[in-house]
């Protein structure tokens, strides 16, 4: 990992040199390890009954078109395309490898199209409202599944963004359950010299067939020392009938340029206190916890 972290980074000095600050196209590109470890144990007398230890190697590649030219001149170089009321769309693809314990291991690709259309104009009625819509197909072993997303929002601030989402998710190729979520999310950046504050909160419901609805929140922020560094951190939680899986996240992000940046982060999802009695009658515990650590640069011309 440590070999293609300095070669991304080389490829970004290199390649830095004579670009301008302002941009139309955004390409990105990285690369993600990680590893899955689950545990089952019996309540009553503490004995492990299963126990399994996945990995997870994923490349992903994308590209981004701005609309109009991005000035970068409003804040940090991280934040321009929002702060700028960008309108965008975004193509990508990525391959996945997972080794499994004790199994097959399956490995699958997956593809999305995203846009942001933000509506901007002297006198326009409905200057400052957005739409967001996206796709995503993505494939593991012969499971597919394929997901919608439609965002309608508004800047109700020139630097403050509230955005009303539906997405649907059709398991295996459309013959499965769907799940339906409806939620909305805030995000907001606040200025501090060269630098800032971008924070953002969400909170949402998924609806799936004769389950329990699931309730998600989450917030995050990232602080920009000046125009070039960015710190992170994030949190989610998601609650299903009293049982809950906390998502923790925190991420380093640096330009090297005005043109070229690399960032780091990290990720451990957590289930843990799940309890419940297997049909033999025994009681059980069950703890999981998936780490995985991104390295991923960009170019913007």
């Amino acid at each position: 990992m440590f070999k293609k972290t300095a070669l991304i980074t080389g490829v970004a000095l290199v390649m830095s040199a004579g670009a301008q600050a302002d941009y139309d196209w955004q390409l990105n590109a990285g690369y993600t390890g990680g590893t899955t470890d689950t545990k089952t144990k019996d309540r009553s007398t503490g004995n492990e009954l299963q126990k399994t230890d996945n990995d997870l190697e994923a490349f992903d590649v994308s590209g981004t078109w701005y609309m109009e030219t991005v000035d970068t001149s409003k804040g940090p170089l991280g934040a321009a395309a929002f702060l700028d009321h960008a309108s965008s769309i975004t193509l990508g693809t990525g391959y996945n490898k997972t080794r499994v314990s004790q199994r097959n291991n399956p490995d699958g690709e997956t593809w999305i199209a995203d846009m942001r259309y933000v509506a901007e104009g002297p006198g326009w009625n409905l200057s400052g409202f957005l739409v967001d819509l996206g796709y995503e197909r993505a494939e593991m072993g012969n499971n597919k599944v394929d997901t919608w997303n439609v965002g309608l929002g508004k800047y109700i601030t020139e630097h403050t963004t509230l955005v009303a989402q539906y997405d649907y998710q059709s398991l295996n190729n459309g013959n499965g359950s769907g799940v339906d979520y409806y939620g909305g999310e805030v995000e907001s950046f606040f200025p501090m010299g060269d630098g800032g504050l971008m924070a953002s909160a969400k909170f949402g419901r998924s609806y799936i067939s004769n389950r329990e609805d699931v309730d998600t929140y989450g917030v995050s922020g990232v602080f920009y020392v000046g125009s070039s560094i960015g710190l992170g951190l994030n949190w989610e939680q998601s609650e299903e009938g009293g049982f809950e899986v906390n998502t923790y996240g925190a991420s380093a992000e640096w330009f090297i340029s005005e043109n070229f940046g690399v960032t780091l982060s990290y990720q451990d999802i957590v289930a843990d206190d799940v309890t419940g009695v297997l049909p033999t009658g025994t009681p059980f515990r069950f703890e999981s916890s998936q780490e995985a650590l991104e390295i991923s640069g960009l170019f913007r011309f």
